[in-house]
């Protein structure tokens, strides 16, 4: 069994290891929408050819990556809680499959108890 990570939003959104429950993911998934809406509102309320543009689309441009490396190791960190294989979170890069993937994440129930990820993260002190 794995040891249990050192919480704190640094492992939460971009730690490797571990497991994360529905609530706690849903929360961390609300966040990353909120996050990547300021530049998207921006660039929507932009004069096009303006400098609030170009500065809009540079920001897009450096929320996404941390915003797809967050996402990607919470699904993963979410299925190990949900005792299935980290891989499965390739189906996210899929457009007809990624949404019907991240409600199945969501709404997966979590394994009861530690697996080989670590304790299970509704256990007390996780």
């Amino acid at each position: 069994m794995a040891a249990r990570p050192r919480p704190g939003m640094r492992w939460l959104l971009f730690g490797v290891s571990g497991r994360v429950s529905r609530r706690t993911y849903a929360w961390a998934m609300l966040f990353w929408m909120v996050v990547m809406a300021i530049p998207l509102s921006a660039a929507i309320r932009a004069v096009p050819d303006s400098d609030a543009m170009a500065a809009a689309g540079l920001g897009i441009i450096l929320l996404f990556f941390p915003a797809a490396w967050s996402i990607a190791v919470m699904s993963i960190k979410r299925l190990h809680d949900a005792g299935l294989p980290g891989i499965l979170v390739g189906v996210l890069v899929i457009p007809a499959a990624s949404f019907l993937m991240l409600i199945m994440i969501m709404v997966w129930p979590s394994n009861k108890g530690p697996n080989r990820h670590g304790p299970g993260p509704d256990q007390s002190g996780y």
